[in-house]
């Protein structure tokens, strides 16, 4: 019987760790090589609550009476479950004892719908994170919740930094991984791997005069809505490898005009950066990649911008509406939505050309992947240009100088891509096609399927079916060499898209320059090149 009773208590006390996981040993987190975790997975050792808003403008004995309290109340917010820091949307900010400098930070987090939280560094707002699904309040233009997480709020709009680069967030339900570096005011952020802030300077939020400090605690915002947190591992890191971050690191400059909107939608909005010049200068119109499903505006582009600016050219980079936002406007096909925003937001730069000193006749266009199918689409397609319309921006032209781009797709024929490349797989959902798990289709086995009854679409959307001979010239990269016929490793972004336009292009008296490992005769060896000798001459 004395056995039993000590059975039974030993099971009591471990069925009570399984259920009432915070007050019991959980498996401490494992850190990556080089880092540390500042978060035990057990309790709340090491972090103690404090939001600064609410003591930021008290003193004396007033501001030690509210730091108490919200130390006090920390713990009725936040918790421990299954390993995870949860804070139920309220209450003080989860702040770590320890302060830190120059640091490489991890955190996985989950949220719910309607919340809003962030990551404060060396004490100071913030890495954001949104609620991405919020519709965009145009009342309120500095907030953009549908531009997505890991932007620094709290800094000056119209910076880049700001807002992140791209959009990067899960859905709800899922872990979103961050990666945060922070060395001196300069921050970098990856959200899911993503690069969604490069660089950027964190403004001091408490005295915008005065430098970042140089050492602070985390904390962990509250705003509304649960949150949970966990695996949160930090790497200091030293002077000298912060000198050759630093070092190496070329920032860009912030733009001339940000998010200038060229049409109603969120997404219709560009940046441009205006190159110094006594005469009208010429324009690097730039549409990202992405599959048109993601990416953002400056994916590709920032080795070029620098130079182009030294160089007297100015820089516009493209934001536009994904498939999924065009269809959700009801667009048919979905690629003409992504398509007609980029000939919108060319007519909008040459309806400014007074304004921004440019020269509208040198446009040359560039992008990679579909920003590169897009730009291709642009330069072979006959003029949209409306001269009767009551509309300015719709009389401008839709021609261009020329087109360099990376990467690109030369066609959106399943056909002439199955025979180019047998192992193709793209392009169904620019039509609308998703695949049918049912009876075991992709979206390219329905595309391929489906093309009779889609040739107009076709006909008006695939740059290769748009080449004549009055169409500027072409300048094509790609990063393998071509092996028509033949299974690609990257069938997507396959230099046999470039073999086949370019033969296609000599055929009509177009000039094209095609560039690959072990391409012959080459003239120039990036696309940043050909665009500074066309752009120019």
């Amino acid at each position: 019987m004395q056995y039993f009773v000590r059975f039974l208590a030993i099971f009591t006390v471990a069925y009570s760790c399984l259920s009432l996981a915070p007050s019991c040993d959980a498996a401490s987190p494992e850190p990556p090589e080089g880092y540390r975790a500042i978060f035990n997975g057990n309790d709340l050792s090491g972090w103690y609550g404090w939001n600064p808003h609410a003591s930021v403008k008290l003193s004396g004995e007033k501001k030690e009476a509210n730091l108490r309290e919200q130390r006090a109340a920390f713990p009725e917010n936040w918790s421990v479950e299954n390993g995870e820091l949860v804070n139920d949307g309220h209450g003080p900010y989860a702040t770590t004892e320890q302060e830190f400098g120059n640091i490489d930070l991890l955190i996985e987090y989950k949220t719910v719908p309607g919340a809003d939280s962030g990551v404060y560094l060396r004490g100071t707002p913030q890495v954001q994170i949104w609620d991405w699904n919020q519709a965009f309040n145009p009342k309120k233009p500095d907030r953009k919740p549908h531009q997505g997480s890991g932007g620094l709020f709290n800094n000056t709009p119209g910076t880049l930094g700001r807002d992140p680069i791209m959009r990067a967030d899960k859905p709800f339900g899922q872990w979103n991984q961050l990666r945060i570096r922070q060395v001196g005011d300069r921050t970098w952020v990856w959200l899911n791997k993503r690069l969604v802030v490069e660089g950027a300077v964190m403004e001091n939020y408490w005295d915008r005069s005065e430098p970042l400090p140089a050492k602070g605690p985390i904390m962990l915002q509250t705003h509304g809505g649960e949150i949970r947190w966990r695996n949160l591992f930090v790497r200091e890191i030293g002077e000298q490898e912060s000198q050759r971050i630093l070092a190496t690191f070329r920032p860009l400059p912030d733009p001339t005009q940000y998010d200038v909107a060229y049409g109603p939608h969120p997404k219709q909005v560009l940046h441009f950066w205006q190159a110094k010049s006594d005469k009208p200068t010429p324009v690097l119109f730039f549409i990202h990649g992405g599959g048109w499903s993601g990416g953002g505006r400056l994916s590709g582009l920032v080795n070029m911008l620098p130079t182009m600016l030294s160089e007297g050219i100015s820089v516009v980079s493209v934001e536009y509406r994904f498939v999924a936002e065009a269809t959700a406007d009801g667009v048919s096909p979905p690629v003409k939505g992504p398509l007609s925003d980029a000939a919108r937001a060319l007519q909008f730069v040459r309806s400014k050309a007074d304004e921004w000193n440019l020269d509208k006749q040198r446009i040359g266009a560039s992008g990679g992947s579909a920003g590169a199918c897009s730009s291709l689409w642009l330069t072979f397609h006959p003029e949209m240009a409306d001269p009767d319309s009551e509309d300015a921006v719709a009389r401008e032209s839709t021609r261009l100088w020329c087109a360099a781009v990376t990467g690109a797709q030369t066609t959106l024929d399943p056909k002439q891509m199955k025979e180019w490349t047998p192992n193709s797989r793209y392009g169904g959902h620019a039509f609308g096609f998703h695949g049918d798990s049912a009876n075991k289709l992709s979206a390219f086995d329905q595309f391929l399927a489906k093309r009779d009854t889609i040739l107009p679409w076709i006909a008006e959307y695939s740059p290769y079916a748009l080449v004549s001979s009055d169409d500027p010239p072409v300048y094509l990269s790609y990063s393998a060499p071509p092996a028509l016929g033949q299974n690609q490793k990257d069938p997507t972004h396959t230099s046999n898209f470039g073999v086949k336009l370019k033969e296609h292009c000599e055929a009509a008296g177009v000039d094209c320059e095609l560039v690959y490992p072990g391409a012959e005769n080459v003239d120039h060896e990036t696309t940043t090149d050909y665009l500074l000798w066309k752009l120019k001459s």
